[in-house]
C-alpha cells in the first residue's frame, strides 16, 4: 500500500533533506512524497479535495504553524501530522493540534524515520467516498470498492465491486481527483484502483475481479513503478537505532 506524504518543511532545502532522510524508509514501504513551499499552499491543496496519510509540517519561528495545523485537523480529522520546530517552545500548543510528532532541529535522519514509521504504523485509515450524481440520484461508493473508472468521451463508467454506475464527466479531472487515492490514469481512456491490480504484464493490467485494463506506452513506466513501490515487504522491518 503507497502512503502519501506532505512536506512543508521550513524552506525548499529542508524538504529536500527531509526527502533524503526518508529514503531508506521509502525503500521498505512505499512512499510518495508531495512537496510544499509553505502551509498555505497545503491548505488550498485540501480545500481543492486532497488529502495525505502524514504531514511533515513547519511550525515556524512564530507559531504561525500551529494555526494551519489546526485548520487542517478540522479539514481531515483523521489526519497524521509531525510537527517541526526549531525550540520545544511550541510543543505544548502543538500536541493541541493532535499532532502525533514533534521534532526539535537539528534532528536525526533516524529520528525522522522512526516518528515517521510510528505515525504510519499507528494511524488509523479512514473510509473514503467518491460521490457523484447518476441517474438514480446522488451516489457514494468507498474507494476501496472502485475497480476502475472508463470515459466514453464525456460519458463515464464506474465499475465497482457490486455494481457498474454511469455519469458524465471527464475522465482528466477523475484522474486528478483519485491519484492522491491510490489511483492511477493508465490509458486515455481508463483510471485504475492500483489496490486491485494483481499483474502487469506488458501493456495489460489485471484485475482481481478477472477484468482486464489497457496501459498505454506513455504511463506504463510510471504505473509499473507505482506498483512495484505498493507491493509489501516480506519481512517485518523496523527503523534503526542508534
Amino acid at each position: 500500500m503507497i502512503r502519501y506524504i506532505a512536506l512543508c518543511g521550513r524552506d525548499r532545502q529542508e524538504n529536500s533533506e527531509l526527502l533524503h532522510s526518508l529514503a531508506p524508509l521509502n525503500k521498505r514501504v512505499g512512499l510518495e512524497f508531495v512537496f510544499f513551499d509553505s502551509s498555505r499552499t497545503l491548505l488550498d491543496e485540501y480545500n481543492r479535495g486532497r488529502r495525505f496519510d502524514l504531514i511533515l509540517l513547519d511550525v515556524g519561528e512564530d507559531g504561525s504553524g500551529l494555526s494551519a495545523a489546526i485548520q487542517l485537523h478540522r479539514l481531515h480529522p483523521a489526519m497524521s501530522l509531525i510537527l517541526l520546530a526549531s525550540s520545544e517552545q511550541w510543543a505544548i500548543p502543538g500536541y493541541r493540534t493532535r499532532a502525533c510528532g514533534y521534532l526539535v532541529r537539528p534532528f536525526s535522519g533516524v529520528a525522522l524515520q522512526e516518528e515517521v514509521w510510528l505515525a504510519l504504523t499507528h494511524c488509523e485509515t479512514p473510509d473514503f467516498y467518491y460521490s457523484f450524481s447518476s441517474e438514480e440520484g446522488t451516489v457514494q461508493i468507498k474507494h476501496s470498492e472502485i475497480y476502475y473508472f472508463e470515459s466514453d468521451v464525456r460519458r463515464i463508467t464506474l465499475v465497482g465491486e457490486s455494481a457498474s454506475y454511469q455519469f458524465s464527466g471527464q475522465i482528466s479531472q477523475i484522474a486528478q481527483q483519485m491519484e492522491p487515492f491510490g489511483f492511477a490514469r493508465t490509458h486515455k481512456s481508463y483510471v485504475v484502483n492500483l489496490l486491485h491490480v494483481e499483474n502487469l504484464f506488458r501493456d495489460v493490467l489485471t484485475l482481481a475481479n478477472g477484468c482486464q485494463i489497457p496501459c498505454s506506452r506513455m504511463h506504463h513506466q510510471e504505473v509499473a513503478r507505482r506498483i512495484r513501490d505498493r507491493q509489501p515487504s516480506s519481512e517485518l522491518w523496523a527503523p534503526p537505532r542508534c
